[in-house]
């Protein structure tokens, strides 16, 4: 399985219990196609450097994760039908390296 790191920003006016809401159907998403949740970051509202759909400002959330890739393709699909996602991105995660002196 490949690690990944998975961005996203939903809309500011959610209250609290629907960005929760949102985090716990991405996570169960990911483990219920074969991955595995590593860690969660819930880096909260911040100002968008260009306005998207009239927003102002995102609410952002990395879930760095590891499963199989077709599993992102399910992700993009379930995040185009959700209008309270504004914005979102997979990456491969990849591992540190220590600089040599």
């Amino acid at each position: 399985m490949t690690a990944y790191d998975l961005l996203f920003i939903t809309k500011t006016e959610l209250e609290d219990a629907a960005q929760k809401e949102i985090i716990k159907k991405v996570q169960a998403l990911i483990e219920g196609g074969g991955g595995q949740v590593e860690t969660t970051e819930v880096w909260g509202k911040r100002d968008l450097a260009t306005p998207v759909e009239k927003n102002q400002q995102g609410y952002f959330v990395l879930i760095k994760y590891t499963g199989p890739g077709t599993l992102n393709k399910e992700i993009e699909a379930r995040f185009k039908i959700n209008e309270n996602i504004l914005r979102h991105m997979v990456t491969l995660s990849l591992p540190k390296v220590e600089a040599k002196a």
